[in-house]
């Protein structure tokens, strides 16, 4: 006899544990089924490069789930009984630009701006206006990151009856790099902007992106960056915590081969080996649809042209690779001066040309080393290594699928690519050397879909944060709020809005659609 259950839940992200733990704690029968061995998706850390080293292994700050009132009303008490704490390092991070010149921004808005005056007095002007401008309508964005959205017609209705909507309407068709434009003048600043805005693993220079680097920045001055004391992973260990002490049930190592479909609706998740598990009232997919739709749909009556807007998505233009660095003692930058303590440095390019450039290849399959950001997460949460130590975080910018050999080609190549990355490191911090290495472990972009097979792609947003991805149109147009064209199915996960990355807002936005649905109260459960 099959186990039943009021909900059952395919995948264990954030997102999905997020809307178990809604539904848990409103006395629902919820169950997780996960194929891995432990919860958490992308929000995940682990001992990579030896004992005592805790490495992120994908995502590594949390800053857009500080808005989230999950977070801020601690509506769980994540916080207060599970456990979880948030470091907002000062120092956020170094630019090194290739002429020797040094940007740093930092968690407060004079400092910064007084770093951009070294390079342009008015630059420094024109950033303090522009973070200015973007926060007097942060709050209302912000609401909207943590509701379920309109459609994009009553959307586009919305927007267009107020001069700031109409704003907005433009700044999702044009390009980053075409906003950072209108505000900033000098060329390293420009480009220094625009490697925040490449941080999705998207082209800033594409049309369709402005809206995404219109947030980051204000956003971040106004939340913080959100380090989680003891790693990324540490969200998701509170996240079961309180899963399970609400009655909640997680099934690990446990592959969802199927959703058991009954006269067109969702009864159900049929597992690796012909086990099924009954769901009363409704199935979650914490995955991405693409894994979904059609694959573990088979036979269901979907609405025409539904299956091929899911196979004309736009992934992001880039991917990443890691490399995980546990070492002796820290990292000591001879570019610059003081920016050992920063969180998170990188280099860059002086020219706007050979910055464009590099993007243009990279789209091409052509992998390149100066493309890295290097971060220490010890800087702000000295737990993650044993005393006296330090570790170093190389994200790099690549292409998944190589101009010559495809995307297999990496399980050649990886190797030698974490050894240039290294290499370059040296460049600007010559003390890490082979002698002060203790550890070390690099994932390739092919890795990382291997790791999470919902980053389809080796897209960690899940979808490009295009302009017509966003909102009411995420995952597909007519079907941007949870609810999927199978009766009783739900979606959250980052193919939602308002995407990847660690927001909790695919989670608390889908569980509010299926309490509605099932009749449940939400804000009894948040209050």
């Amino acid at each position: 006899m099959a186990d039943t259950y009021d909900v059952v839940i395919a995948g264990a992200g954030h997102n999905a544990l997020i809307v178990g733990c809604y539904l848990a704690k409103a006395g629902v029968r919820t169950l997780i089924v996960e194929r891995s061995d432990r919860a958490g998706g992308s929000v995940a850390t682990r001992e990579l490069t030896g004992p005592g080293f805790k490495q992120d292994v994908c995502s590594v700050s949390h800053s857009l789930i500080m808005g989230n009132p999950l977070i801020r009303n601690d509506e769980l008490q994540l916080l207060g009984k599970y456990g979880l704490t948030y470091n907002h390092p000062e120092r956020i991070s170094a630019l090194l630009f290739d002429d020797g010149t040094v940007l740093e921004f930092w968690s407060d808005l004079d400092r910064t701006a007084a770093s951009i005056a070294k390079i342009s007095p008015k630059d420094a002007d024109n950033y303090r206006r522009f973070v200015e401008t973007v926060d007097r309508t942060l709050d209302m964005l912000v609401m909207g990151m943590f509701s379920v959205p309109p459609d994009p017609g009553t959307q586009a209705m919305m927007m267009n009856a107020s001069p700031e909507g109409q704003e907005l309407m433009r700044l999702q068709a044009i390009s980053a790099w075409d906003l950072i434009c209108e505000w900033i003048e000098h060329p390293k600043v420009r480009i220094a902007l625009a490697r925040y805005a490449s941080e999705t693993m998207m082209d800033p220079f594409d049309n369709g992106t402005g809206f995404g680097f219109y947030l980051i920045l204000p956003y971040m001055y106004k939340f913080g960056l959100g380090i989680a004391v003891g790693g990324s992973g540490a969200l998701a260990d509170a996240l079961v915590r309180c899963f399970e002490d609400h009655g909640g049930t997680i099934r690990l190592n446990a592959q969802v081969e199927r959703i058991l479909l009954e006269n067109q609706a969702a009864r159900g998740l049929v597992l690796e080996g012909g086990e099924v598990i009954r769901a009363e009232k409704a199935v979650v997919a914490g995955l991405h649809v693409a894994q979904v739709f059609p694959h573990m749909v088979e036979g269901a009556e979907l609405p025409p042209g539904f299956l091929h807007r899911i196979d004309v998505l736009k992934y992001a233009a880039l991917q990443p690779m890691t490399v995980h660095l546990a070492l002796k003692e820290p990292a000591r930058f001879t570019v610059g001066q003081g920016i050992d303590d920063f969180y998170w440095v990188e280099t860059g390019h002086a020219d706007v040309d050979a910055f464009a450039q590099g993007f243009q290849e990279l789209k091409r399959g052509i992998p390149r080393d100066d493309f890295a950001i290097y971060v220490q997460q010890f800087r702000a949460d000295p737990t993650r290594v044993p005393e006296g130590m330090a570790q170093l975080h190389i994200y790099a910018f690549v292409p998944l699928d190589l101009k010559d050999g495809g995307r297999e080609k990496w399980d050649e190549i990886g190797a030698e690519w974490a050894n240039r990355f290294i290499e370059n490191l040296r460049k600007i911090a010559p003390n890490v050397t082979e002698e002060n290495i203790l550890g070390k472990h690099f994932m390739t972009p092919l890795d990382i879909t291997r790791y999470n097979t919902s980053l389809v792609n080796g897209d960690i947003q899940h979808l490009g944060f295009y302009s017509w991805q966003l909102g009411g149109n995420r995952p597909v147009p007519g079907w941007g709020q949870y609810r999927m064209p199978i009766d009783r199915l739900y979606l959250t996960a980052g193919s939602t809005h308002p995407g990847g990355g660690v927001t909790g807002g695919p989670g608390r936005n889908a569980a509010q659609v299926i309490f509605e649905d099932l009749g449940l109260d939400f804000d009894a459960v948040t209050s």
